[in-house]
């Protein structure tokens, strides 16, 4: 098997590190050991991971299905500790989820960490979560209840507690080589010339003085999170065994983050260079290789195109996924304007090749970033507008955002959750004065459903849980107004007429939908007159979204249907409430 495998892809993985690394002297010696790394890693996949990768490669769609449905949470905020998510699995079944990301678990430095970003022991799992033991343990309960497990791989940066800059702090020759570090201010000032700010409130600039080392090390995200030079060969081979060793604990997928950022070239933004495709081509061939059952997924919050690039071509294929954040964001613009067809832009611009898939999600642990957005359709006042009216800054909002980063004359990001984000007032209340809020909840839900990429949910969206005001002390990163603990009570005692109820079995109702409609390729845009409605044919399916505030009226294709939701038979023109969804079968009775 593994002899088939390499014979496949081998040569897809040495022409991508030829491509890296073939002037270097000891490139024989390094491709040596890459395929004994991956001979190895083969040898210690377990038999039921082997069947596993044996039953996906016969069945290279798995992951394209409409049946899948993803779930994304903080490990600590959904149940406490990994053992404790096993008591949670019918609930996440209930809901029909099958794909379950878990936000970074693996050891992070003490302190700030950027929520568990600034990894500090790629092979231990924070330790108030649990063990790594624990991890498979969960992994192979996961498997036998049909749910595919995703954790983050931060790729691009480790902690400066992590054992390779401890060791680079002390001198060691070898790991000074696993960082970027420039000797004078003068050397900064020229990378800094073409480098744009991450976090331009909070931790401003890309580069740290470290007097230890001698000059400046290269720390995108924040002073403690310092980037790892990919230009070095042992750097890629230590992140690769890294990888295949949680694959081989049972982890199905690998959100790889800031996957954009992972070389670095002078005079350049440093974003999403070519080297950075060829370093995660070569991943992917690796994986093909000694563990073909598992996924990578893109992190990458850039414009459309950029982001669609890290899917890679048929002959060099990339990442299996990666998020569409130009999607998300157009949503809330077409909410706020009532008027979808930005949305309508963004999907049919968002092709995608053969076996890889958009991530849809309306919401995420992050904010919601308007760059990609800006950049895929200029027009700042109009996507501004949106933001300040998500941000509770205009006259007549219903919104109760935050902003995030943005200066007077630049717009960064969005923070609130969903709920607090559409204006729901309480979860635990009655439904029924809350309706618009509920209604906007579903739709954004709707839209991510019906466009055709692997639709994600943030935990606690389900429920319509609201911002945690409490979370935000001085200092603290405003994205944690957005990273509630669950809320266990309420998703136990909520009951019919209670609002978070109502956004539940409205959810479910919606992927019930999704589910039923089959789809094997991405929707299609139905062009219509009315700029309030966007119209999707969904294999022979027709979904109709309404992001008026306003009853609007709808004709399906021709012929007779059948509304999913309540079975109702639709034919000829028909009604549309505000912030409506319309989900029609035909109706072959």
């Amino acid at each position: 098997m593994f002899a088939r495998r390499l014979s496949r892809h081998g040569q897809r993985l040495t022409d991508a590190v030829r491509d890296l690394y073939g002037e270097h002297a000891d490139f024989n010696a390094f491709h040596t050991r890459l395929m004994h790394l991956l001979r190895r890693s083969h040898d210690a996949r377990p038999a039921h991971l082997k069947a596993t990768d044996q039953a996906r490669e016969r069945d290279p769609d798995w992951f394209l299905r409409s049946s899948m449905l993803g779930y994304s949470t903080y490990v600590d905020r959904f149940a406490g500790t990994i053992a404790d998510v096993n008591g949670r699995i019918d609930y996440l079944k209930r809901l029909g989820v099958n794909y379950l990301h878990f936000l970074p678990l693996l050891k992070a430095r003490a302190g700030d960490s950027d929520g568990g970003f600034a990894v500090a022991d790629f092979s231990a799992v924070e330790p108030r979560l649990g063990s790594i033991d624990d991890l498979s343990a969960l992994a192979r309960q996961l498997h036998l209840n049909g749910i595919t497990l995703c954790i983050d791989f931060v790729l691009n940066h480790v902690a400066d507690e992590h054992p390779w800059a401890q060791a680079a702090l002390q001198g060691d020759p070898h790991y000074r080589e696993f960082f970027h570090i420039l000797p004078t201010r003068a050397d900064v000032d020229r990378y800094e010339a073409h480098l744009d700010e991450i976090f331009p409130h909070t931790a401003p600039g890309n580069f740290t003085h470290q007097p230890a080392l001698g000059g400046w090390v290269w720390t995108t995200f924040n002073p403690f999170q310092w980037d790892l030079n990919y230009a070095n060969l042992n750097v890629f081979l230590a992140m690769l065994e890294i990888l295949l060793e949680h694959a081989n604990r049972g982890i199905d997928a690998f959100r790889l983050d800031s996957v954009a950022f992972i070389w670095k070239q002078l005079g350049s933004s440093s974003r999403s260079l070519p080297q950075a495709h060829t370093i995660i081509r070569a991943f992917r061939a690796a994986i093909d290789i000694a563990a073909p059952g598992v996924l990578m997924k893109a992190e990458a919050i850039i414009p459309l195109p950029d982001a669609a690039a890290f899917f890679g071509t048929p002959n060099a294929p990339e990442a299996h996924l990666s998020y569409n954040a130009s999607l998300m964001a157009s949503a809330w613009v077409s909410l706020v304007e009532e008027d979808a067809r930005i949305m309508a832009e963004i999907l049919r611009r968002s092709r995608q090749p053969e076996l890889a898939r958009w991530i849809a999600y309306i919401r995420c642990h992050d904010d919601i970033s308007w760059a990609p957005l800006l950049a895929d359709l200029p027009g700042e006042q109009r996507i501004g507008h949106a933001a300040h009216w998500l941000q509770g800054e205009i006259a007549g909002s219903w919104a109760d955002g935050r902003s995030f980063q943005s200066n007077d004359g630049e717009l960064h990001g969005t923070n609130g959750t969903l709920a607090s984000l559409c204006g729901l007032a309480d979860p635990y209340a009655p439904a029924a004065g809350q309706r618009p809020a509920i209604a906007r909840i579903l739709l954004l839900h709707a839209a991510m459903f019906a466009s055709g990429g692997l639709p994600m949910i943030n935990m606690g969206d389900e429920l319509g849980l609201l911002n945690v005001r409490e979370n935000i002390t001085a200092g603290r990163d405003g994205r944690w107004l957005h990273r509630p603990d669950m809320d266990w009570r309420l998703a136990s005692t909520a009951k019919a007429g209670d609002a978070a109820h109502a956004i539940l079995t409205g959810l479910a109702g919606l992927a019930a939908c999704m589910r039923a409609a089959g789809a094997a390729q991405p929707p299609r845009l139905i062009e219509s007159d009315n700029p309030a409605v966007l119209t999707l044919a969904y294999g022979a399916d027709q979904v109709a979204l309404n992001f008026s505030a306003r009853r609007q009226s709808f004709a399906p294709a021709p012929g007779r249907w059948r509304e999913r939701t309540t079975g109702r038979s639709v034919a000829g023109k028909t009604a549309l409430s505000g912030y409506g969804v319309l989900w029609l079968a035909p109706d072959e009775s």
